[in-house]
């Protein structure tokens, strides 16, 4: 199972970036890592892709090979995770980044930059690669590699220590970037995608002691109020709303639903 971003990807620096561009960058990057893993397992590939940029419309779907499915559009459930399930040996997140505020990073946010400040489960700091993980893990399904930039790799790398990271690039701000060749990244997803094929059997599934409790802050009150309407949920203070389950499956439900209804009140 492969979950593709945009902001992590090398040769991308911001969201003003020409859409034919990225579409020809998440392809092209795509198909370099189907490529590794083509020669890792000998061509035995049953693979799903997530395209989880904006409204998943961003692959180029005639570039990819036949034995590739592809989960495209908008909304959905699960967004970046959606189709997975115990079934898969291991997921692969590519292109990701971190989470809002915490770093410098290259376009940092966490699945909505125009409403979402920060996420805690259980009191931790997490971004999109930690809670697509835990997602991952209540399925059992151990995330075996991970690109993005730099700062994603500082941020991420205590809590997937045995997970292979390829650094695309290092961020200088949230829109600027110095992108390493592109013929070493490709080189280097070579390698790490045969590390993480090799070692399969010994990176673990990503999993937390439940109950959880989720705390999300908006980025303003009304955003807040709103999401707070949601079932189950509660209003910690003007810009935080949390909530608690023993199954990650709300948890994740949650947090889109929160994604989603802040961005309709964004002119409340």
């Amino acid at each position: 199972y492969i979950s593709i971003d945009m902001e992590g990807l090398w040769g991308l620096s911001s969201w003003s970036e020409d859409k034919q561009d990225v579409k020809r960058a998440i392809t092209r990057e795509l198909k370099v890592v189907l490529g590794a893993l083509e020669k890792s397992t000998g061509g035995k590939l049953n693979v799903l892709v997530a395209d989880s940029h904006s409204y998943g419309e961003n692959l180029i779907m005639e570039e990819l090979p036949d034995y590739v499915e592809v989960i495209r559009g908008y909304p959905r459930k699960f967004y970046m995770m959606h189709g997975l399930d115990e079934t898969f040996d291991a997921c692969m997140f590519i292109g990701y980044h971190t989470p809002c505020g915490l770093t410098p990073g290259q376009m940092d946010h966490t699945y909505s930059s125009s409403s979402i400040f920060k996420i805690e489960i259980n009191g931790r700091s997490v971004g999109e690669s930690e809670i697509n993980a835990l997602l991952a893990g209540h399925f059992n399904v151990p995330v075996i590699l991970i690109s993005g930039d730099n700062q994603l790799f500082n941020f991420s790398k205590k809590n997937f220590p045995k997970t292979q990271f390829v650094i695309t690039k290092y961020a200088i701000s949230k829109f600027a970037a110095r992108m390493r060749p592109w013929k070493e990244v490709v080189e280097e997803y070579k390698i790490k995608v045969r590390k993480a094929v090799e070692n399969i059997e010994k990176i673990s599934p990503i999993k937390w002691e439940p109950p959880y409790t989720v705390e999300i802050e908006l980025l303003d009150t009304s955003k807040a109020y709103t999401a707070s309407i949601i079932p189950g949920a509660a209003l910690v203070d003007g810009r935080k709303v949390s909530f608690s389950s023993s199954d990650f499956k709300d948890i994740y439900r949650f947090i889109m639903s929160t994604s989603l209804i802040a961005w309709a009140a964004r002119k409340s």
